[in-house]
């Protein structure tokens, strides 16, 4: 009994991992563009530490979501094409949102573990509500305005 608990969650872990290496991959591919404009952003230090930490927790927080472990809605799978551009958007102002939110908070009140903290916090709060925001652009695909 004891020894099928201990697969069982072996194999929770393993598709948990398997979840967030797809993620991570999925993420960091579609954010490519925000990266670039933050590399001119300053101060530099200040944004490296929010961006590093919004591209480190994203994949976590994809991965949790989309294996169900945290949240009840549907996500797409890595590869649909179908909600490639809109992820893309999404994930890219998530990430320059959370940033600059990290950013500010750590220059503002000068502690750096606000650098990390406001990003992360950030981070998974927005990308909870993704599929509901694919959910109403869906809906709003479907409207007839004429």
């Amino acid at each position: 009994m004891v020894r099928h608990g201990i697969r069982r969650a072996i194999r929770r872990v393993d598709r948990y991992l398997d979840l967030t290496f797809f993620a991570g991959m999925e993420v960091w591919t579609l954010v490519v563009p925000t990266l670039w404009f933050l590399l001119a952003a300053r101060p530099a230090e200040a944004v490296s530490l929010s961006a590093m930490t919004t591209v480190c927790v994203s994949p976590f927080a994809v991965a949790a979501f989309r294996g169900g472990y945290v949240g009840g809605g549907r996500w797409p799978k890595p590869g649909h094409y179908g909600t490639l551009a809109a992820r893309s958007a999404y994930y890219s102002l998530v990430v320059g949102a959370a940033t600059y939110l990290g950013v500010v908070s750590q220059v503002r009140w000068g502690s750096f573990l606000l650098g990390i903290v406001v990003p992360a916090v950030v981070c998974v709060a927005a990308l909870a509500a993704l599929p509901r925001v694919l959910g109403a652009f869906a809906r709003l695909s479907r409207v007839r305005l004429y």
